[in-house]
């Protein structure tokens, strides 16, 4: 533990913050936001894990309805539709990033970002393994 009694901010994103004596997490967080805020003290902290979960089913499906769609109707919607439909499915198979965290109590703290917030939930793990294995 930090013996100088200062709390230092290693990182601040879209999945919480890391400080040097504690992580402000956003459980239960999916793609347009929610979840609640929580304050959990380091030495409480177990683990903690980065899992990409991908609906590699339902994303061809969507890609393949897109397509027809898009190509297949006459109108300017059945092309719009076509072409949210394609995105979907991208971003389905493209895959979102989940930030996992485990406490002493055995609880598993999910948190699922969006596919572009990859980079984000790298960083975030990144910086509680630093904190959680520091000599």
């Amino acid at each position: 533990m930090d013996n100088s009694g200062i709390e230092e901010t290693l990182i601040r994103n879209a999945f919480g913050e890391v400080t040097t004596k504690r992580i402000i997490y956003n459980r239960a967080k999916g793609w347009f936001g929610g979840g609640t805020r929580e304050d959990i003290p380091l030495k409480h902290v177990t683990s903690v894990r980065l899992e990409t979960s991908r609906s590699v089913l339902a994303g061809i499906l969507f890609v393949l309805i897109g397509l027809s769609t898009t190509f297949g109707g006459r109108s300017g919607l059945a092309m719009l539709a076509g072409f949210a439909l394609l995105a979907l499915g991208a971003l389905l198979l493209w895959g979102s990033p989940s930030v996992v965290v485990n406490t002493a109590g055995q609880d598993l703290r999910p948190s699922k970002g969006a596919p572009w917030e990859r980079s984000d939930a790298n960083s975030f793990v990144d910086a509680l393994r630093a904190q959680l294995f520091r000599s």
